[in-house]
């Protein structure tokens, strides 16, 4: 079996669609044949080193290379619908080119056209965000999203990497549910080591206090993770709790659409209990976690919540929103709480960070919970319907 993956997302830094799209090219490479395995990338220009060295001992094809800019790139620079649409055609023929003699095209993001040479062609879908909260995004994703999801039915099948995905993909397309196919992600296998640095270590890397103990929050800081809720609760505690010793730390990147919350955070009471580490290395990750009396997450929707996931991995008590993929995910090993309640999650918060035997039954129930899901099994569900297809 000769397989293509579309892999233009690994030019960016290491985050959700990213590390699928790295462990799924681990576990295609792992399995089959090096002639066998082929991946699209945009260019050679990728962000992580691992990623770049990965990509350079394999079959790689850049979609763009001799171009002065990607389609991605002209699009942004000068951005209409129509003008994605029109580039479109020649994605489509670029696409064709790669996948001459290939079995399965499996798309992940951007290179979403399927491939006519392919004798089978399947997509994973984690997310409808754009499409359900398109206020929270910017058009380049609104638009690249609904021309994706209009080319869903031409997929011989769909993955989705949560029930609760597979449930809005059928509320929102005609496309047949004997096609959509649940499998669960998994974290990247840096999590599963459990080869944490001291804390001294990572504290005094992140100029977090020594001495404060901390709460902490992971993700891209925008509006669908709803930050200013996580503000709003921290501060809460706070004031409910005023001999805390607690710093919350925030880890992610800046994203889009944060006017509002900038203006926040200069008016906010606690900000100098609020430390923003920005974007930092995975190897970092799991550390961080693991010190962290408990890890707060209030995303709107999710199509899985990772980081959710990543926490548990790593020994972290769980607070997380009750919507979407999010109880799905944790089960009875954390906290749900709603994402609009201030009270109730500032309450968890306590909970969480003071009493101890409740911190550590999360903890053990996390590690067990998290262990029910593997990349394994992820690559044996997509092989297996790949052999049952062809």
């Amino acid at each position: 079996m000769k397989l293509a993956l579309d892999g233009y997302a690994l030019r960016f830094p290491r985050t959700g669609i990213v590390n699928y799209n790295f462990a799924v090219a681990r576990g295609y490479r792992e399995r089959l044949a090096h002639d066998d395995f082929r991946i699209l990338v945009g260019d050679r220009n990728v962000t992580a080193e691992e990623i770049r060295a990965f990509l350079e001992a394999g079959d790689i094809v850049p979609i763009f290379e001799g171009h002065n800019e990607t389609l991605i790139e002209k699009i942004r620079r000068k951005f209409s619908g129509n003008s994605f649409r029109n580039y479109m055609p020649g994605l489509g023929s670029a696409i064709r080119t790669a996948t001459r003699g290939f079995d399965v095209y499996h798309c992940t993001d951007w290179f979403f056209e399927p491939s006519p040479r392919a004798k089978l062609n399947v997509i994973t879908c984690f997310d409808f965000t754009t499409t359900l909260f398109p206020q929270f995004h910017e058009n380049l994703n609104i638009t690249k999203e609904r021309m994706k999801l209009d080319r869903l039915n031409d997929y011989d099948f769909v993955f989705c990497i949560s029930e609760a995905t597979r449930d809005d993909l059928l509320r929102l397309t005609s496309i047949d549910p004997a096609r959509v196919i649940v499998n669960y992600i998994d974290a990247d296998p840096i999590f599963g080591q459990r080869n944490y640095a001291p804390r001294e270590a990572i504290t005094s890397k992140y100029n977090i206090p020594d001495e404060r103990r901390y709460v902490l929050s992971v993700s891209t800081i925008e509006p669908r993770k709803n930050f200013r809720q996580v503000l709003d609760a921290f501060g809460r505690f706070i004031k409910n709790n005023p001999d805390s010793p607690h710093v919350l730390v925030c880890t992610g990147m800046w994203g889009w659409k944060n006017d509002e919350l900038n203006q926040y955070l200069a008016q906010c009471d606690f900000s100098d209990r609020v430390i923003f580490t920005g974007f930092i290395e995975l190897s970092d990750l799991p550390s961080l976690y693991h010190h962290a009396d408990c890890f707060l997450y209030l995303s709107l929707y999710e199509g899985f919540g990772l980081p959710i996931l990543e926490s548990m991995k790593s020994g972290c008590p769980v607070i997380c929103s009750n919507t979407s993929s999010m109880p799905e995910v944790i089960g009875e090993a954390g906290i749900l709480v709603s994402p609009s309640d201030t009270e109730c999650t500032a309450a968890a918060i306590a909970m969480a960070t003071e009493d101890r035997r409740r911190a550590d039954k999360m903890r053990a129930d996390g590690a067990a919970r998290s262990s029910l899901f593997s990349w394994e099994r992820h690559l044996d569900c997509l092989m297996q319907v790949y052999k049952q297809a062809l």
